[in-house]
């Protein structure tokens, strides 16, 4: 096995290291309407951006995707409200790449995760970022992790 550079292990779990990339960008402009919101007077604005920006902030920070080998389970958390959720890997289906352009320029590449829950196909982000290389390196590395536990599949 190749030595992880998206994963760090944790027993019998791979957690994914945070990725700050994107979700600093959208803080960092929410940041700035607070700004001119303050240069401005403008206390609406700062009340609105500046929560908006804290609230985006710990959402990025509670962000967590997990794959625990000993439970056979991906283990993930995405914003503020919902809950861990924890997809047996039997219950797995693919992944998906979304990649979203703008006049030729790539804005958006995500990664998602397609599962089966009561007989239908349900979808759930895992993560985001400005290159496919690096969700393509993401699908690498979990594909590496399953073989540890002999659950290879083809993507």
């Amino acid at each position: 096995m190749t030595e992880l550079k998206k994963f760090e292990k944790n027993g019998n779990q791979f957690v994914m290291k945070r990725q700050y990339g994107f979700g600093l960008l959208v803080v960092i402009g929410m940041l700035a309407f607070t700004i001119g919101g303050i240069y401005n007077k403008n206390t609406t604005m700062i009340w609105i951006f500046g929560i908006l920006t804290v609230l985006c902030f710990i959402s990025i920070w509670s962000q967590n995707f997990a794959v625990d080998l000993d439970k056979e389970t991906f283990i993930i958390k995405n914003g503020l409200i919902n809950k861990p959720m924890e997809i047996p890997f039997a219950d797995f289906v693919n992944f998906e790449l979304v990649k979203v352009k703008q006049n030729l320029i790539t804005t958006n590449v995500s990664l998602n995760l397609y599962y089966l829950k009561n007989d239908k196909e349900k979808c759930i982000g895992i993560a985001q970022g400005f290159t496919t290389r690096s969700m393509q390196r993401l699908i690498n590395e979990i594909n590496e992790i399953l073989k540890l536990n002999e659950h290879s599949r083809k993507i």
